[in-house]
């Protein structure tokens, strides 16, 4: 048995749909950690008016609900 690391990332806000979207999947959860940092480096790199709100090895929120974004990390159990 092996697991799948998903990185999910969700625009938050007024103006958005609400609908995750998938930035990829791996085999091990480091690189899935520094897919989804890298992701958020570049989230704050474009809107300069965000800061990391809550930061984790499972999730990281910039800004907050009303305003920012939310990047997870999925564990999918693959089982055989």
């Amino acid at each position: 048995m092996s697991n799948i690391y998903v990185v999910i990332y969700t625009d938050l806000g007024d103006t958005t749909d609400g609908l995750a979207r998938v930035t990829g999947a791996f085999n091990d959860k480091e690189t899935a950690i520094q897919e989804m940092q890298s992701d958020v480096a570049y989230y704050l790199n474009v809107n300069e008016m965000f800061r990391i709100t809550e930061c984790d090895d499972k999730h990281t929120l910039v800004g907050n609900e009303e305003g920012g974004c939310l990047w997870q990390i999925i564990t999918v159990v693959e089982v055989k």
